[in-house]
């Protein structure tokens, strides 16, 4: 299957502008007891009440927001759970904390993958003696990497091409 490059980074900078929008929410963190127990609480919501919305009993509500303190839930139940409190799930995905895009991560994985291929090609030719000054193959790494990121190489993520 051949792929639309240009879709693929259409989509990326879709993606990247909502991303965007969860920067300063992805770094706060879940409540201790999970978000249902939180917001069931702040609304004054005994547990017996969201099992009676939620068409279960009062000890499946307390079952299920251990497992959503162990994160042992599913997304289902979560929504179900906002659903019966009036809210919604919101679920997003979002670069970790030292990445602030997805196009660093790219980036970063891209000179990741860049210094192993160009690692092993060095290690062979000073193998044979014909070893390659580090100004070189610092050019050659970044050059192969833009290459990487460019092409969405399948090697950019360490699989071999077909």
């Amino acid at each position: 299957m051949k792929l639309n490059k240009k879709a693929l980074l259409n989509q990326r900078e879709l993606i990247e502008e909502r991303v965007k929008t969860w920067a300063t929410v992805s770094r706060d963190k879940v409540p201790p007891s999970g978000w249902i127990k939180a917001i069931r609480e702040s609304l004054g919501m005994t547990a017996r009440q969201l099992g009676d919305r939620m068409g279960v009993d009062h000890t499946g509500i307390l079952r299920m927001e251990e497992r959503e303190s162990n994160g042992k839930i599913t997304i289902e139940m979560i929504e179900r759970a906002a659903h019966a409190m009036n809210c919604k799930l919101v679920y997003a995905i979002v670069p970790n904390e030292p990445h602030e895009s997805l196009d660093k991560i790219i980036d970063e994985q891209a000179m990741k993958s860049a210094r192993e291929l160009t690692g092993k090609i060095s290690h062979s030719m000073r193998l044979e003696k014909q070893g390659v000054d580090t100004n070189a193959t610092d050019s050659q790494i970044k050059k192969l990497a833009q290459e990487l990121k460019t092409n969405f190489d399948p090697l950019l993520w360490g699989k071999k091409r077909k």
